[in-house]
């Protein structure tokens, strides 16, 4: 794949990317960049992202799709220069791009050879969709490259307690670690998908989570992430009205199979939530170097439009408001924002 460059600088990293689509006319609302270390609101000056359609990706990565020009490219905010990693255009394969809230994810990390080389584009369709459409990355075949849209079948989920009525199971979000990607479908069994260069699903049984809850404490949200190459598991817990009553970080000991729970995850913060997938993580970065605060959890609620940060050691809540000040969408809706993210040094 050809590369190519921007000379913007770029932004301060972590974000929040309020986003209000490529369509909307003269009603269309600019898209604004809410900084987590600062608190700041600032207008987009990444021409990547205005008037396009992207999905970011837990390396940091962003996939684009150009409706003007029909260009799809892979680039980096973070990197001086902005390199990008042109891709074939989605028109070769569909007659639309993947929805916008497709879940995007890379087996691995993009190089600074030609092409990246040696990775794969995953793109899972929103749930109530089985494809996931996947383009190979500077290997080694002699085919071009090429978008490939693919039905797979996972097996079903009951619909109602006495399992008479069941339904295809869906893959809500994919996490990228040691070049698979796994999907969780419940805390005793992950699903993995492999490229030979076909796409496999398999999956792997585990012993389940216990995190502690009681009467009034329940499971709020659930989110796998990449941590350092190890699989980790989140589990934000919730209390009446709202507040957080714990987050439990566990580390997903694929050999042993087992979950293993950690009370620190060091200088780092974890970014959960947005607006793209409920269910999905946007990753992790350094914390002070960053600006961030260290051992924490960055959860963007969607329920109730607040940003909470929680200190895993100290057990402490800090509650931030990034919609304040930010425009609704021309239909009256709010926009809901999703995480851009540094990519890993």
């Amino acid at each position: 794949m050809a590369a190519s460059t921007s000379r913007q600088q770029p932004e301060a990293l972590p974000c929040l990317v309020f986003d209000y689509g490529e369509d909307g006319g003269e009603q269309r609302r600019p898209t604004t960049l809410y900084s987590v270390a600062d608190g700041v609101h600032r207008p987009c000056e990444f021409e990547e992202l205005r008037d396009k359609r992207s999905w970011v990706t837990s390396h940091g990565w962003v996939l684009t799709w150009d409706p003007t020009t029909l260009a799809t490219f892979l680039w980096n905010p973070h990197a001086a220069g902005r390199r990008r990693i042109v891709l074939p255009s989605f028109g070769q394969t569909t007659t639309t791009p993947p929805p916008a809230d497709s879940f995007c994810a890379l087996s691995g990390k993009p190089t600074d050879d030609d092409g990246g080389g040696g990775f794969t584009v995953v793109m899972v369709e929103p749930p109530g969709s089985c494809f996931i459409l996947f383009c190979h990355v500077g290997s080694s075949s002699s085919s071009p490259a090429a978008w490939v849209r693919h039905e797979y079948d996972i097996g079903t989920r009951k619909m109602d307690i006495e399992g008479r009525q069941r339904m295809k199971r869906s893959i809500h979000c994919i996490t990228s670690c040691g070049g698979k990607l796994y999907h969780f479908i419940r805390s005793t069994a992950y699903g993995v998908l492999e490229f030979s260069p076909e796409p496999v699903f398999t999956t792997v049984r585990m012993k389940p989570a216990s995190p502690f809850t009681t009467t009034d404490m329940f499971v709020a949200s659930i989110f796998s992430v990449d941590v350092d190459g190890k699989l980790h598991l989140v589990f934000i817990f919730e209390s009446g009205g709202g507040v957080v009553a714990d987050v439990a970080v566990y580390r997903v000991d694929l050999e042993k199979r087992k979950h293993v729970r950690i009370g620190s995850i060091g200088d780092r913060a974890i970014l959960v939530g947005g607006r793209r997938n409920d269910m999905g993580a946007a990753g992790w970065c350094r914390a002070r170097r960053h600006g961030l605060l260290p051992n924490s959890i960055y959860w963007m609620n969607p329920g109730d439009r607040r940003l909470r940060v929680y200190e895993l050691g100290k057990r402490t809540e800090e509650v931030r408001d990034p919609f304040k000040g930010v425009a609704e969408s021309a239909d009256g809706t709010w926009c809901r924002p999703y995480w851009m993210i540094p990519a890993h040094t």
